[in-house]
């Protein structure tokens, strides 16, 4: 009887050994695919996927959101696979085949399609068709091409649904705005005192899914966003220079050969490798990268700044607060880089050291 306990148990716990080391690459693969996402994606699609982070006000179209139900039918994993490599034309994606590996463009595709991607519930789909029929076909018609009565008696006419233009021009973030708020000079009137925003966000997701599903290829994230105005500077007196001896906060001594690595794998994508603003993002940027080479960077970004402007991000701008990826060390690396390359080419980390280092300004919470 001790026997037969002995051998049930030496098998029990065989199997869940073999279930641990079964289970183990799966969880490795997990982090993996969340780290990668996190340091290379985030910063334009948010932390939740949902595409809500700073850059989205900068991008033009702005960055995809994977939680939609959108997303779920439009994107296969093989589509997702293409996209990261090879980038996305006439948006600010880039491919990434020349930075990471087949397998890691694997694990973070499936990262995002495991935590942020999920199919919706038949029953929005079944509400939107409700609140469609309620609230738009009267107007919109039951095929979304314009009812008869309204193409012949409203000036201008209800959009058509079905025609390319508005699969060219309509992204789900413009529909959502105009359901919300009206569109001035249009019979279109704001349901927001009428409908929740779940219930437009349902009435948008029918209408693309039932009336504007063309290519696969479809141009609706195409859309330009109405361009940021670029932030200029009026001074009639422009402020003194920086100290440029100034060390970084901390005590800390950058690594310009690290950092270097970084930029090239990351930063160049939006400043350009040659520190000019130029990167392939740039052009869908508003306002336009920094170039690092202007008379006015050298004259104020000197190490502390370039450490606060990494570490905390650029408000009105896409420029992410990398703190949230990278620590103190890695960003010191990065803004050495920066200022030996392109604001003061033929300083030494030691130069940085000749001085006592400014005390850090206090972060605003308002």
């Amino acid at each position: 009887m001790k026997s037969l306990i002995r051998m049930t148990a030496g098998l029990a716990l065989a199997l869940a050994l073999a279930t641990a080391q079964a289970a183990a690459p799966a969880q490795d693969d997990e982090a993996r695919g969340r780290d990668l996402y996190m340091r290379h994606c985030a910063p334009c699609h948010g932390d939740r996927g949902d595409g809500r982070s700073r850059a989205q006000f900068g991008l033009q179209p702005p960055p995809r959101d994977f939680t939609s139900g959108e997303s779920w039918y439009e994107l296969s994993r093989e589509r997702m696979l293409t996209s990261v490599k090879y980038g996305r034309p006439g948006t600010a994606m880039v491919g990434w085949n020349n930075r990471l590996s087949d397998e890691e463009i694997a694990l973070v595709v499936d990262y995002i399609r495991g935590h942020f991607m999920h199919k919706p519930r038949d029953t929005t789909l079944q509400r939107g068709r409700r609140l469609y029929k309620k609230h738009c076909s009267a107007c919109h018609g039951d095929r979304g091409d314009g009812a008869s009565w309204a193409k012949n008696s409203l000036n201008p006419p209800p959009r058509n649904f079905t025609s390319p233009r508005s699969r060219e021009v309509l992204s789900r973030e413009r529909m959502i705005t105009s359901v919300t708020y009206g569109r001035p000079g249009t019979a279109m009137m704001p349901f927001s005192s009428r409908l929740s925003s779940e219930e437009i966000e349902a009435v948008v997701d029918f209408i693309r899914q039932r009336f504007m599903k063309g290519d696969e290829e479809q141009s609706g994230r195409q859309e330009a966003a109405p361009a940021m105005p670029v932030v200029t500077h009026r001074a009639a007196q422009a402020p003194p220079p920086a100290d440029m001896d100034l060390p970084f906060p901390h005590g800390l001594q950058g690594d310009a050969a690290r950092g270097k690595r970084f930029f090239e794998n990351n930063c160049y994508v939006c400043h350009g490798k040659a520190g000019d603003g130029r990167g392939p993002r740039a052009d869908s940027i508003r306002p336009p990268p920094r170039n690092f080479l202007s008379e006015d960077a050298r004259r104020y970004l000197n190490r502390p700044a370039l450490f606060q402007a990494i570490s905390r991000g650029k408000v009105g701008t896409v420029m992410p607060a990398w703190r949230t990826v990278l620590d103190d060390q890695q960003i010191a690396d990065v803004a050495e880089y920066v200022f030996q390359a392109f604001i003061r080419p033929g300083a030494t980390a030691q130069d940085g050291q000749k001085k006592k280092a400014p005390r850090p300004r206090a972060e605003r919470r308002d």
